[in-house]
């Protein structure tokens, strides 16, 4: 129940600040975002690093709403991006740090658990997976696109 309720947050905030123009120019960096976290939490959880729980719609050993959130997050930190390698170090820690709030909620809930990963390997894993993340957005999203565009809604006219 608490990947439905962050999932519907974050979409929330995505369909809120980013125009939906930006939205469909950046869609493959959701689905980038989905296939990416489809791989990295099923083998982590095959592995023992860590698992989910209270799933209520499993794609392996992850959760459908835990991935929507994902992909939300995903298209939220590829819109701002800038050409700078500063925006993408920025992006990459800002959001492994909300990861690592989110986990630890997740925890306090019972619906996230660490098998041989602690705080710290995860703070890593989540560094190198949205590092990795960015690449795969750029290269298939393509760099015109994340750059250029308008960013944010006109919330207040």
């Amino acid at each position: 129940m608490e990947h439905l309720v962050v999932s519907i947050i974050i979409w929330s905030l995505v369909l809120i600040i980013i125009p939906m123009k930006r939205i469909f120019e950046l869609r493959y960096a959701v689905y980038v975002s989905m296939v990416w976290m489809i791989f990295l939490d099923n083998l982590s959880s095959y592995l023992g690093f860590y698992s989910f729980e209270h799933v209520l719609i499993p794609i392996g050993r992850a959760s459908l709403f835990q991935l929507l959130a994902y992909s939300g997050i995903g298209i939220l930190m590829i819109n701002w991006l800038t050409k700078s390698s500063i925006s993408k170090l920025i992006s990459v820690t800002s959001v492994a740090a909300v990861f690592s709030i989110l986990q630890y909620a997740y925890i306090q809930r019972g619906a996230f658990k660490y098998g041989s990963f602690d705080m710290i390997f995860s703070v890593i894993y989540s560094i190198a997976a949205l590092s990795l993340f960015i690449w795969l957005s750029l290269a298939i999203v393509g760099e015109d696109k994340v750059y250029s565009g308008k960013k944010t809604r006109d919330i207040i006219k």
